[in-house]
């Protein structure tokens, strides 16, 4: 299931690479599997599916059918898509045109802190591969990053106490080092 799942993944995010970089975006995705699926029960689907709704054409229905195609159980389907809907934007330009940038990100900020715990957490591992990327390739606009996602963490109790711990504290190391 997982192998075909991952070789699903790969074909749909096919030539998108890790902003600023030449490497394929998979890395990011593994990353974020990896560290979510040591933790929480289909954190590994979860993470490899995690941007999926964002950066392809796939739709949640089509998520859920081939979950169940790979042979995922229903109530697996239904709880990995329902993740993945919990981790795609809501507040997002094309659908809230009329909401500036700065309350939009604010809303989607409040929006996060009430998804489940699942979600939380692979949120955690995300943003973690996200501040390593930043403090290489955006270090000129890091501080406002930490700060932002520092206040959103900061209102994400939910999800993996020391994933969370692990995060809030890598937050702060990066803040010195600026």
């Amino acid at each position: 299931m997982r192998e075909q799942l991952l070789h699903w993944i790969k074909c749909k995010h096919q030539r998108q690479m890790v902003r600023g970089t030449d490497r394929p975006y998979e890395e990011h995705l593994m990353f974020v599997a990896e560290r979510a699926g040591a933790i929480v029960p289909l954190g590994y689907e979860i993470g490899l599916c995690h941007d999926l709704l964002e950066k392809t054409n796939v739709s949640s229905e089509e998520l859920h059918t081939q979950l169940l195609a790979f042979g995922y159980t229903r109530f697996q389907a239904v709880h990995i898509t329902g993740c993945v809907n919990e981790l795609t934007d809501v507040f997002t330009k094309q659908a809230f045109p009329n909401i500036g940038k700065k309350e939009r990100k604010k809303l989607e900020s409040q929006r996060l802190s009430a998804i489940s715990a699942d979600a939380q957490t692979v949120k955690y591992a995300d943003l973690i591969y996200n501040i390593h990327w930043v403090m290489l390739y955006q270090r000129h606009k890091a501080c406002a990053y930490l700060r932002r996602k520092q206040k959103l963490v900061i209102s994400m109790e939910k999800g993996d106490p020391e994933l969370r711990h692990e995060l809030l504290s890598l937050i702060e190391r990066s803040l010195k080092r600026l």
